[in-house]
């Protein structure tokens, strides 16, 4: 089992659905959690249940789509973990709209949630990562394969995998490495029509090699590796844990 003995790990965005499951899998492998979510009762329900379960977390709720107050979340975990090894950045929202119809608005706030969280806490966390911390920054199938009608989500998460390419290119020399998680399908979560309604996840889940749509436990060991040792020279890489959807779509297409 990878472990992470004596980590201490900022998971954003992780009172429910794929966060809650990587706050625990980190506590399962050894490290202790901050976990954040912009709900207070949230980010407490899910530290609650990591305790409760054995593990080591703590709440530090607040809206790291804010650059101040991403500060003060980052500050917030290393004081409560009294450090800081790792960092998952993985507030995200979806907001339906084609490009055509979309507003400022709408689109700055998916930019802002989606992509900008993920600078504005790894630059905060940068002085406690210096000389062999890692970051996560948590992108999607849609970064790399578009899906229709969202149109600034998939531009935000093609825009987190080029910003991990970039804090990779830049903070290799400070002993940080950073990459890239993009899960394809996940039920269980708030994202997609796979998650509320069980006809259309098993629908999905036949255009997938593996025959079934993803859970956020798929997601979460995959983030714990990148956080280990066993990844120590492995930086700038975008992992696609998607089931075998993005080698399949040609696959999908009329004959």
């Amino acid at each position: 089992m990878t472990e992470l003995t004596d980590g201490t790990v900022l998971v954003t965005g992780a009172g429910s659905g794929i966060g809650a499951a990587i706050a625990h899998a980190v506590a399962v492998a050894g490290a202790a959690v901050a976990v954040n979510d912009i709900d207070p009762a949230a980010a407490t329900a899910t530290a609650d249940a990591v305790t409760a379960g054995g593990g080591t977390a703590y709440p530090v709720p607040g809206d790291v789509a804010d650059p101040a107050t991403a500060g003060g979340v980052v500050t917030a975990a290393r004081e409560r973990l009294g450090g800081l090894t790792g960092l998952v950045n993985n507030v995200g929202v979806v907001r339906a709209a084609p490009l055509r119809s979309i507003d400022a608005a709408g689109w700055d706030a998916v930019m802002r949630i989606d992509c900008a969280s993920a600078l504005y806490c790894a630059q905060a966390a940068l002085p406690a990562l210096t000389g062999g911390g890692a970051v996560v920054n948590i992108a999607s199938l849609c970064g790399i394969h578009p899906a229709p009608g969202a149109g600034a989500y998939n531009a935000a998460k093609a825009a987190v995998i080029t910003l991990t390419q970039q804090m990779a290119l830049e903070w290799g020399v400070d002993g940080i490495r950073v990459n890239a998680v993009a899960p394809g399908i996940v039920s269980g979560t708030n994202f997609s029509a796979s998650s509320r309604d069980p006809a259309a996840a098993a629908r999905r889940g036949h255009a997938v090699p593996l025959g079934r749509t993803g859970a956020a436990q798929d997601i979460a060991p995959v983030v714990v590796f990148l956080l280990s040792d066993a990844a120590r020279y492995m930086t700038g890489q975008v992992l696609a844990v998607d089931g075998g959807l993005g080698v399949a779509l040609q696959t999908l297409l009329p004959t």
